[in-house]
């Protein structure tokens, strides 16, 4: 419940800094998880995952937007490591560096609050505060939408620092 009331206290926080607090658009993504280091040496399988991410607007100045979201993928290993899903709650800036234009390449940074949830019915949940790095071109397709492609370097657990993936992704944004 505590981690619950920080993570909502920092949206709000996130949400009154930028320029307008309702949702300047929304972005549907999906793509593929390549495991890293541990999760590549317990056999966990290359996934899909999706996500749900809103864009809120831009934060502090013009070029920089933070886009919040969620997205989730299920974790399986060949070597019955133990399957679990991993929902994690996104904190993510956009710097789109070369300003707005109808190609925009861009870099970013986020936190992340990864939620485990494990297929064994005796064990916990668990959580971990991840980070993520990524880097991508939007491309503004006719009218209201845009079509992203990113690759990102995920770090699930910012303590343990074996836990990684990429995930190279496609998404589609609609703007209001």
């Amino acid at each position: 419940m505590k981690k619950l009331f920080v993570v909502l206290a920092v949206l709000g926080l996130l949400f009154a800094a930028s320029n307008d607090s309702f949702a300047r658009g929304i972005i549907i993504k999906g793509g593929y998880a390549i495991m890293q280091d541990d999760y590549k040496d317990a056999d966990y399988d290359n996934k899909p995952f999706f996500g749900l991410f809103f864009d809120m607007g831009s934060f502090i100045f013009n070029s920089l937007r933070f886009k919040p979201g969620l997205d989730y993928i299920a974790m399986k290993s060949d070597q019955g490591y133990g399957d679990f899903d991993v929902w994690g709650i996104h904190l993510d800036w956009y710097w789109y560096f070369l300003g707005k234009a109808a190609i925009q390449p861009y870099l970013g940074f986020g936190a992340a609050l990864n939620y485990y949830d494990l297929d064994d019915r005796h064990a916990e949940e668990d959580s971990d505060a991840g980070i993520e790095g990524f880097a991508g071109v939007q491309f503004d397709l006719s009218g209201p939408f845009a079509l992203l492609l990113e690759a990102r370097y995920v770090m699930h657990d910012i303590a343990n620092r074996d836990q990684n993936m990429v995930k190279l992704g496609v998404g589609i944004q609609y703007s209001f």
